[in-house]
């Protein structure tokens, strides 16, 4: 996404305005948006009819072909430095532009008008098939690139040039107006290379820069309004030939420009910075997708490689009697955009690389802003930029990413050490996938991560709503809560029979040996006795979880292979001919996600996905509606959806011997009533909500011990939210623990407990932030890829020093809350006082992640109460012995404080505009020489090269690039 950058927003002085303001901007784009894409499209626009549904603000732009897109536009916290960003979704012609919450309400249709030029050259270039061209021509400079074309963002900037034109000769506006955009527009022509900028005494430069904007003219022409290209033809000349009052105006633009480009150098500094370009070539290019494939194969063996030496390498320290000593993140997939390569990563390569289907379900154009978070291009990969992004791309990229620095192909889990240190159990594992007996100890440095993706599905029949309960191990905990209440009360066989269920919980024992053992206790009734009606709801809820549990098990020994969790079929842990015939409980997109693998896998098989009405969401990806076309129809339909509440799973036995499977469910568009008979069933449900299994082992050594367990949110100081953390407070010590990634959506219930609202808030946010409109969600490849990357800077900004960096909160922040837009708003369209600090509006092309710059930043508004500021972390203290496979617990000495960096001292006033000099205003419209570029992630070490024998491979793909 070509989003906006703002020195100003980059130094956290952008106006904080009330959230009443997100009301005042919405209204103003409804409001706005006519005559803006009148201005833009010209005579390609018919129609705009706007509208609002659930609150939410939405325009439907017909063009003179009888096509039809529809415009999102909201107002949310956007990263620092960008002032609007547009999803764009070419497979069902919806694009939600999001503009920052802090973008002072004059701004606005400018902003509009530069995104929708952007979505919609994204709109015709998929039309054709078409990926957006790659390279700018409107930027400043002699260079242009080899094809004559416009790309994304030149399509953005000119439909500025299209506004402004057209409001510097608008009747319904003031002189004053009319000369401010006239000076708005003459301005632009200098960062977009229209104009040449060197003095005309310096013949040569003069010259070169002439021709090139000539060149530019001509490739531009084409979407210029008729006002553009009049004003083009008067003002696209040097300095010293413009009319006196439109030679005025651009200089004091320009000093104005120069004055706010010193002010952001001097807050960033300067560096060189580099990073691992993934999917590239050793020339800088994307890989052909013909070479994806190989590519991959050669990357998953270098990766196996990198893990035997990392492993050799922990091995020997161990052995030499050195206890290891790391940073240490488990877990990988998208979430390695943010790969510290001075860590340990301890990842089992799973998800991605083994998912046997087509790819992943958006789109190139759905996920295009991974050429700015993770730094590949996803039209690379594709052959039209509305097919699905390809698997082996997606593999090619993590393996790139996660050999930037020491890699453990295995799994591992979090323990507490003899003297209380906070240990990495790891359990390597070779290239047949088969774990070690033998794990490995490492003794965590700072703050270890974790990533492992989404949580485990659910099962069928576990109870939803305000009372319900989702899974065993919930259960088992409400219960032994209770028991812990009736042990308070000194309710004789309380204790026993809690400790009974804690042992049997964690040595394995089945749902109904454990159902079976509290339906004949004693206690049974004195569980629910004296509760009040939800509480004894719930725990009535823990007992028929239970039973739906046992169902489940009982089902799976009945039919091995062939009664299966969702996410054995996305990692393609089954046998797709195990059965012809499969009933998939649940209609989300993993239900729909495990239908395709199957009937793709197995040719012969048919599918009936049953479950609630298919979410909304599904229409707006490419692989639900292209299913549909293919499976549902013609003369051999292999796909059928049905409509039913799911419970426990029903099992039957087959004329065949075989224990099959049937459910009744209904047709929604005629109403038939059906009983789906198969030998197959998926649970694809939906997720469980509890803590990472990495950290369950931790969590039951601290209670263990006496110890307890709290969470926050952490967000960065956009607001943006970077995951949870935990905070393990046993023996007089701390430890924490973030988690990262798809898990980071999944709040622990254990910790986070629904009658909070905490796991409610955190839904709406994602729902907002990306709506399902976009075809993606909050937990998808390319949004974790950019809460990764935000993370991994706001996380090093917060080891540099920044008390706010990293904030610590008990809920979303108020940012985040939808403003209700059907009461009349109170805000007015100009800036509060004092007069806002200078803005730079750059319009800069989409890059690759670059490192995070280390900066000294502004105090924003105090932060809410109950927050408190990250602290860079302190190294563990060296283990003093090392752990048996089972540490024992041992008393530690209570830790030493620590006390958070003091904030960094303030700076200097801004510059401002001169008063009385007219253009002197455009520092806040966008006008920039050399310009300030996009907010940068965390600084990458560099790599040391292999030894010999373990070199990236070769030819094609080179590890550095």
């Amino acid at each position: 996404m070509d989003g906006w950058t703002d020195p100003r927003a980059a130094m956290g002085t952008l106006p904080q305005y009330p959230h009443a303001h997100q009301d005042e901007l919405v209204s103003a784009a409804g409001r706005g948006m006519a005559p803006v894409a009148a201005a833009v499209l010209g005579d390609g626009l018919v129609s705009v009819d706007a509208d609002r549904t659930d609150g939410r603000q939405f325009f439907v732009l017909t063009d003179s072909r009888g096509g039809t897109a529809t415009v999102w536009v909201d107002a949310v916290p956007l990263v620092r430095g960008t002032l609007a960003d547009t999803a764009t979704n070419t497979t069902s012609q919806h694009y939600v532009i999001r503009v920052s919450d802090r973008l002072p309400t004059r701004m606005l249709h400018r902003v509009l008008a530069r995104e929708l030029g952007e979505l919609m050259a994204v709109r015709e270039r998929a039309a054709e098939g078409l990926a957006p061209v790659r390279e700018d021509s409107l930027r400043e400079g002699t260079e242009l690139p080899s094809e004559q074309a416009l790309s994304v963002a030149d399509r953005g900037r000119v439909g500025e040039l299209n506004w402004l034109a057209a409001r510097s000769s608008a009747p319904d506006v003031s002189p004053e107006q009319q000369a401010q955009a006239r000076a708005e527009f003459s301005a632009l022509l200098d960062p977009y290379g229209m104009r040449p900028t060197a003095a005309m005494s310096d013949e040569e430069a003069f010259r070169a820069q002439e021709r090139a904007a000539r060149a530019r003219y001509r490739v531009a022409f084409g979407s210029l309004s008729t006002e553009a290209v009049g004003l083009l033809d008067t003002l696209a000349h040097p300095i010293e030939a413009l009319p006196p009052a439109d030679a005025t105006a651009l200089r004091a633009a320009r000093d104005a420009a120069v004055r706010a480009e010193r002010q952001v150098e001097a807050f960033i500094g300067r560096r060189e910075i580099t990073m691992p370009m993934p999917g590239y070539d050793q020339n800088g290019l994307p890989l052909p997708r013909d070479q994806l494939e190989p590519a991959a194969e050669r990357w998953a063996q270098y990766r196996e490689q990198v893990s035997e030496r990392t492993v050799g390498a922990l091995e020997g320290q161990l052995a030499a009697g050195q206890f290891p000593l790391r940073k240490v993140v488990i877990g990988g997939g998208a979430s390695l955009t943010g790969r510290d390569p001075e860590a340990l990563l301890v990842d089992a390569a799973g998800r991605w690389h083994l998912d046997p289907g087509n790819g992943i379900v958006q789109s190139a154009d759905q996920d295009r802003d991974l050429a700015q978070w993770m730094g590949v291009d996803p039209y690379a990969a594709v052959e039209d930029p509305r097919h699905r992004v390809s698997i082996h791309a997606v593999r090619v990229w993590e393996d790139q990413l996660a050999t930037q620095g020491d890699v453990v192909n295995g799994r591992a889990r979090l323990r507490l050490g003899l003297g209380g240190e906070l240990l990495a159990e790891i359990r390597p594992s070779g290239p047949d996938g088969q774990e070690s007996d033998t794990p490995l100890w490492v003794a965590c440095d700072g703050t270890p991560s974790i990533a492992t993706g989404l949580t485990p599905d659910a099962v069928p029949g576990m109870p939803r709503g305000a009372t319900g309960v989702e899974s065993r191990s919930e259960a088992v905990r409400l219960i032994g809560d209770r028991l812990r209440e009736l042990e308070g009360q000194a309710v004789p066989g309380a204790r026993e029979l809690r400790a009974w269920l804690t042992l049997a919980e964690r040595g394995g024992a089945d749902a109904r040996t454990v159902l079976g053992a509290l339906e004949s206790s004693a206690l049974k009734d004195a569980l629910m006795d004296g509760l009040d009606e939800e509480t004894g709801a719930r725990m009535d809820n823990c007992f028929t979880a239970l039973d739906s549990t046992g169902k489940w098990e009982t089902a799976r020994e009945a039919a091995p292979g062939r009664a299966l969790l969702g996410d054995e079929v996305a990692e393609n842990r089954f046998d797709p001919r195990a059965a012809q015939h499969w009933i998939i409980a649940g209609s989300g997109g993993t239900g729909v996600a495990n239908a395709e693998i199957i009937l793709r896998e197995n040719p012969d098989a048919y599918v009936t996905i049953i479950g609630n009405a298919p979410p909304d969401a599904l229409r707006h990806q490419v692989q639900y509606p292209e299913m549909l076309e293919r499976y549902t129809t013609g003369e051999n339909p292999r796909l059928t959806i049905g409509r039913t509440e799911v419970g426990a799973v029903e099992t039957y036995q087959h004329e065949n011997g075989e224990t099959w499977f049937q459910a009744d469910y209904v047709i929604e568009a005629t109403g038939e009533r059906r009983t789906a008979r198969a030998a197959g069933y998926v649970c694809s449900l939906g997720r469980t909500n509890p803590l990472p299994p990495a950290l369950q082992v931790l969590a039951d050594e601290v209670r263990d011990r006496g110890g307890e367990i709290s969470g926050d949110l952490q967000f960065d100081r956009d607001d943006q939210y970077i995951g949870y953390g935990l905070t393990f407070a046993v023996d007089g010590r701390e430890h924490r623990v973030d988690v990262d990634g798809a898990a980071s959506w999944q709040l622990p219930r254990e910790i986070f407990a629904p009658k909070t609202g905490v796991q409610a808030a955190l839904n709406e946010m994602g729902q907002r932030g990306l709506p399902s409109e976009t075809g993606n969600a909050a937990p998808g490849f390319s949004p974790i890829a950019r809460q990764s990357a935000l993370r991994a800077r706001a996380v090093a900004e917060a080891a540099a020093g920044d008390p706010d960096a990293v904030r610590r909160l008990p809920t979303v922040p108020e940012r985040w809350q939808r403003p209700d837009l059907t009461r009349p708003s109170t805000v007015t369209s100009t800036a509060p006082a004092p007069a806002p600090a200078p803005v730079a509006m750059a319009a800069t092309a989409p890059t690759a992640v670059t490192p995070a710059v280390e900066t000294e930043t502004e105090t924003e508004t105090a932060a809410a109460p109950g927050t408190q500021a990250d602290t860079p972390a302190e190294p563990t203290a060296q283990p003093t012995a090392q752990p048996t496979s089972e540490p024992t617990a041992q008393p530690a000495p209570e830790a030493s404080a620590q006390h958070a960096p003091e904030a960094s001292a303030g700076r200097g006033a801004p510059a401002a505009p001169a008063p009385g000099i007219s253009g002197s205003h455009l520092w806040q419209m966008g006008v920039h020489r050399g310009g300030a570029g996009r907010p940068n992630a965390p600084d990458r070490q560099e790599q040391q090269p292999p030894p010999p024998g373990h070199e990236p491979p070769e030819p094609g793909v080179g590890l550095d690039d």
